[in-house]
């Protein structure tokens, strides 16, 4: 269900990336803190990397699921039927090169975020920052747009080396 031949990507389906994505950030932002604070209320704080990474990767699949419903929704009736002596082709809800370049993109993105996040922080905070809500909503939108356009790279990049989707 990519986008149309030729495209890299439609309307809808950003639409639904946006709104996917936005779900995630909304739970980056209300229940992480909340998860972070009881790991380090119960003496793990040495784990709260690892803990990030963890929460992570759960938030992407759920954004992955998300966004691939959202998509279907949004596309609507799909194509126009094709004529009455071919069988109509096989409506997909995904397919292995699109999901591959999705978790290629998210690895970056989580790459990203457990290396060069807790750096930028730091320093905001070495400047007397102590607000960090919009400068993490600000790196968190950022990232999200970085991680689209290598997913929409990859998925272009994927199908052209196989066959046509």
């Amino acid at each position: 269900m990519p986008a149309p031949r030729g495209k890299l990507t439609d309307l809808p389906e950003i639409s639904a990336y946006v709104l996917a994505h936005a779900a995630g950030i909304a739970w980056g932002l209300t229940v992480n803190p909340m998860i972070f604070r009881s790991i380090v209320a119960q003496g793990y704080r040495d784990h709260l990397l690892l803990a990030a990474v963890a929460l992570s990767v759960a938030v992407s699949v759920v954004v992955l699921l998300l966004f691939l419903f959202l998509r279907k929704a949004m596309a609507g009736s799909g194509p126009p039927p094709p004529p009455a002596d071919l069988p109509a082709p096989a409506a997909k809800f995904t397919d292995i090169r699109e999901i591959s370049a999705y978790v290629l993109a998210h690895a970056a993105g989580i790459a990203w975020g457990a290396t060069v996040n807790p750096l930028i922080f730091r320093s905001l905070i070495a400047q007397g920052q102590r607000n960090l809500m919009l400068s993490g909503i600000a790196v968190s939108i950022a990232v999200s747009v970085v991680v689209l356009l290598i997913f929409l790279f990859l998925r272009k990049a994927m199908a052209g080396s196989g066959a046509p989707t």
